[in-house]
């Protein structure tokens, strides 16, 4: 086994940086990532806090349109 001082493994490490990075960036999927665990109690009342929020401020800002009852109209940014 070939010994390596510090100062070699961090050159090497540098040499071979954009060549590793190129690899993993063709090699990512484009997919969106599924999430496995459940979120937790106080994180989905947040996250229910923050939604109603922004449609709330939609809302006054003319972003949404009631067309009927049960049909809407959401402009996005």
């Amino acid at each position: 086994m070939e010994k390596l001082n510090i100062k070699d493994l961090n050159n090497f490490i540098e040499s071979q940086k954009s060549n590793v990075e190129r690899i993993i960036a063709r090699d990512r999927k484009s997919a969106r990532v599924v999430r496995m665990r459940e979120r937790d109690i106080d994180e989905q009342k947040v996250l229910d806090i923050l939604c109603i929020k922004r449609w709330k401020k939609a809302e006054e800002d003319g972003k949404v349109r009631y067309i009927t009852e049960r049909k809407w109209y959401y402009e996005f940014d």
